[in-house]
């Protein structure tokens, strides 16, 4: 009984010291494999039978390795069977497996049900050349990856295998479905604005028709009641009446200047080379009494040309007119002066401009009223007005006006003033 017991403790130590010897062997293989793997080692040495061989790496090897390693998309190598021979770690982290599991089995264990038919034809087609389609890879729990391989023949040693480079779509995919999303929100977008301009439209056709043709009903009938050579309105009345006419008044010019604001920027854009001075020319005709009663001038020399939206450019010149005949002093003769002048941004006072783009300066100037520069920017906006309706007449759209139509020509306007002397206004166009 002593002896059985004796011998079974000598073997125990046995296999103790055994498994003591292959733990030690799996660690230096994993060391050794890691070393490989990285790079680290360029030479290793296998004892055999009768000698010892030396296996040394060439250095393009080692890099190429490396990099191999190293790269952000997979790197599979097989055999004619769909054998893996050789995979990187990032294959083996796309299918979510550990490296070890990976080597020996064949690729089609990977590939999706959906994907095998084509992945069978890349197969074959990659033996035969260069091929790439896009194939769905299954990963550990059923996971579905997207991915691009490319294939190509390779010989290590005289021996054709198959490289397959795996692009991970996973990101790709992602960004599709995204665009996807945001072009359908884009669409629903492009409807919904399509709906709200019908509404603009049919907004702008009742404030040109529907709403005007009352207001001038009421100013004719206000007219005949103030006209009656029988009125009996009391003094009181009859101003009553002259307040609500000019109200009736003003509120046609503003539907007027809305529809012109609105149309500034809706209506096609057509360019055309023009003289300048011939819309100037036209404008003073349109002006021609008031200038004459102003006792008026405007200076224009030689304009040139511009590149402009014609009829929205005359629609310009015809505010800015109007403007300095509205504004101009009493007692004191209107001067207006309009040059032009073609430069570059840089030779410009304008920190907006472009450099090396080409524009047309227009210095628009009045010896008017002015205003305080405190208000340069105010101005140009919607409504604003820096006199009260009893001062002067206006809706205070004119020069919102104006800014909208040279934005429309992709250009800027800037104005700057000074109480009691007069405005100027800046614009540049540029030179198409």
């Amino acid at each position: 009984m002593e002896k059985t017991e004796h011998y079974l403790l000598e073997e125990i130590e046995k296999l103790r010291k055994k498994n003591e010897e292959l733990h030690e062997l799996l660690r230096t293989d994993k060391e050794s494999m890691g070393a490989i793997k990285s790079g680290k080692i360029d030479a290793w040495v296998v004892a055999e039978a009768t000698d010892l061989k030396v296996y040394t790496e060439k250095t393009s090897d080692k890099i190429y390795r490396i990099l191999i390693e190293e790269m952000h998309e997979g790197a599979v190598t097989l055999n004619e069977d769909g054998i893996i021979l050789y995979a990187n770690s990032f294959f083996a982290r796309l299918i979510d497996l550990p490296l070890q599991k990976v080597i020996g089995t064949n690729f089609k264990t990977y590939i999706d049900g959906s994907s095998v038919g084509s992945f069978n034809t890349l197969f074959k087609l990659g033996w035969q050349g260069n091929s790439q389609n896009e194939v769905s890879l299954l990963a550990k729990e059923g996971k579905i990856v997207p991915v691009l391989m490319a294939f190509n023949v390779l010989f290590i040693e005289g021996i054709p295998v198959l490289s397959i480079i795996v692009t991970d779509l996973t990101i790709h995919t992602k960004s599709r479905m995204e665009l996807k999303r945001k072009t359908t929100q884009l669409q629903l977008k492009n409807v919904e604005l399509e709906n709200i301009n019908k509404d603009l439209n049919m907004l702008t056709y009742i404030s040109s028709h529907d709403l005007q043709e009352p207001l001038r009903k009421i100013q004719g009938f206000m007219s005949l009641i103030l006209s009656d050579a029988d009125n009996t309105l009391s003094e009181a009345s009859e101003g009553y009446f002259q307040r609500a006419q000019a109200a009736a008044k003003r509120m046609q010019a503003l539907i007027a200047d809305l529809l012109t604001y609105s149309r500034a920027k809706n209506l096609d854009r057509k360019f055309e080379k023009v003289k300048l001075n011939l819309i100037v020319d036209e404008v003073k005709k349109d002006f021609e009494e008031r200038i004459h009663e102003k006792k008026a001038t405007i200076e224009t020399g030689d304009l040139g040309e511009a590149t402009i939206i014609q009829f929205q450019f005359r629609q310009l010149i015809s505010n800015l007119i109007g403007n300095s005949l509205k504004f101009s002093k009493p007692l004191i003769a209107l001067r207006i002066q309009i040059k032009n002048e073609i430069a570059t941004g840089d030779k410009l006072n304008n920190t907006k401009l472009s450099p090396t783009a080409t524009y047309s300066h227009i210095i628009y100037s009045d010896n008017g009223i002015g205003f305080d520069q405190q208000y340069g920017e105010r101005i140009f906006e919607i409504f604003q007005r820096l006199h009260s309706h009893k001062e002067y007449e206006g809706t205070g759209m004119g020069l919102a006006i104006c800014k909208r139509i040279v934005e429309n020509h992709n250009g800027i306007i800037t104005a700057s003033g000074e109480l009691g002397v007069g405005a100027r206004f800046d614009i540049y166009i540029p030179n198409l």
